[in-house]
C-alpha cells in the first residue's frame, strides 16, 4: 500500500513552477518498506527505529518538509493525478485557506465520509448508535444527504487521511496531538486552526482513494473499513475533555454509551 501511495504522488501532474517533495516516515517497520523505497528518485525516507504511532510519525515527517503547502497522506491512500494541482491552485487563490480536505472514495468507487462539523453530543450519540450508517442504506437517502459536496464547502474538520495545509498553519497551530491513541488528531488540529481564523474547506476536485482502516487491520491483511471502536470512542472522550472540560467529557461518554 505504501508503494502505491508513493507512486500515485509521483505521478501527479503539477502546475509549472510547483515543486514536489516526498517524505516518507518509516515508523519502525520490519517489512522492508524502507528498503523498497531507498534510492527512489524524488523520495526521501526518514526512519524511526521504534514506532511512535501515527501522530508522532506525521509530526516528524512534516518537520522534515520545506514547502509552503504540506499534504499529509496515510499509507493506504492514493491521490488522483490532478488532485495536488487543484490543492496548489486553491491555496494560491485564497490566502485565508488554512486546511484543505479531499473527497475520499473506497476502492470500489463508493464515496467515503471525508469531513464534518464540530462533533457535539447528538453527533456522538448518533455515530455510536450506527443510525447514520443504517440511514445510508435506504434507497435515495444519499441523494438527500450526500457524503460528498458538489462545490468547495467550509467545514469544521477534514479527514487526516488526505489533508493539505499551509506550513504556516502547522507552525502556529500544530503539531498533531500525540496524546490521542489513534483517532481524532485531525479533528483537534482542524478546530484549532479554525478557531484562529483560518478556513477549513473540503474540495470535491481534490480526490483520493482511501482503503479506510487497512493500515491498522488486526489480521495484517489490510481489511478496508477496519475501526478499533475502543480507541475511537476513548479518543473522542479525551478530545471532549480537552475541548470543553471534564464535565463535557462525562456527558460525551454518556452519549456514546447511550448510543452504543
Amino acid at each position: 500500500m505504501t508503494l502505491r501511495c508513493v507512486d500515485a504522488v509521483l505521478a501527479s501532474r503539477l502546475p509549472e513552477g510547483v515543486d514536489l517533495e516526498v517524505v516518507v516516515v518509516d515508523d519502525g517497520s520490519r517489512d522492508g518498506t524502507g528498503e523498497a523505497l531507498a534510492g527512489r528518485a524524488g523520495v526521501r525516507v526518514v526512519r524511526n527505529e521504534k514506532p511512535t504511532g501515527f501522530a508522532g510519525a506525521a509530526n516528524r515527517g512534516v518537520g522534515e518538509t520545506r514547502g509552503a503547502v504540506v499534504v499529509l497522506l496515510n499509507s493506504d491512500a492514493e491521490v488522483e493525478p490532478e488532485s495536488l494541482a487543484c490543492v496548489a491552485d486553491a491555496f494560491a487563490r485564497d490566502p485565508s485557506l488554512g486546511i484543505a480536505g479531499a473527497a475520499l472514495t473506497y476502492p470500489d468507487g463508493s464515496p467515503q465520509w471525508s469531513a464534518g462539523r464540530e462533533p457535539n453530543l447528538l453527533w456522538l450519540f448518533a455515530q455510536a448508535s450506527g443510525i447514520p450508517a443504517l440511514l445510508g442504506r435506504i434507497p435515495g437517502w444519499r441523494r438527500l444527504k450526500p457524503l460528498h459536496v458538489a462545490e468547495p464547502a467550509d467545514v469544521g474538520w477534514v479527514s487526516g487521511a488526505v489533508m493539505a495545509m499551509r506550513a504556516a498553519v502547522w507552525r502556529s497551530h500544530g503539531p498533531l496531538d500525540d496524546s490521542f491513541a489513534f483517532y481524532v488528531q485531525d479533528v483537534d488540529f482542524c478546530l484549532r486552526a479554525r478557531d484562529a481564523g483560518w478556513s477549513v474547506r473540503v474540495f470535491p476536485e481534490f480526490r483520493a482513494t482511501h482503503r479506510h482502516g487497512a493500515t491498522i487491520a488486526a489480521n495484517g491483511g489490510g481489511t478496508v473499513g477496519s475501526l478499533d471502536l475502543g480507541l475511537l470512542w476513548a479518543d473522542f472522550v479525551s478530545w471532549a475533555a480537552k475541548r470543553r472540560g471534564e464535565a463535557f467529557a462525562e456527558r460525551a461518554r454518556r452519549a456514546i454509551l447511550a448510543g452504543s
